[in-house]
């Protein structure tokens, strides 16, 4: 994913958690100017601190894919009896 796309996302769901809490207290396009300017300024230190963990959130699951694409898979042993007897046989 791309930071572009991920940052389209995270303000996506920026926009559903706050349309979500107006929805929950009956918050409408007229009781929003009513909002007192400290109200307001709660909202938005709520809204800044939820983009900063899906920032962070987001960072992390970012940072455990690329060490996933960076560490070699090996591939599995499937080593037949006549395989381990032949080494069994070398090593002594």
């Amino acid at each position: 994913m791309s930071k572009e796309n991920l940052n389209e996302i995270s303000a996506t769901l920026m926009q559903l958690f706050v349309s979500d809490v107006f929805n929950k207290n009956n918050i409408t396009s007229e009781t929003k100017k009513e909002l007192s300017e400290d109200q307001k300024a709660k909202i938005k230190a709520v809204v800044l601190d939820l983009q900063a963990k899906v920032d962070e959130f987001l960072a992390v699951q970012n940072k455990k894919t690329e060490e996933a694409e960076k560490a070699p898979v090996e591939a599995p042993k499937n080593t037949t009896l006549r395989d381990m007897l032949k080494n069994k046989k070398n090593n002594e």
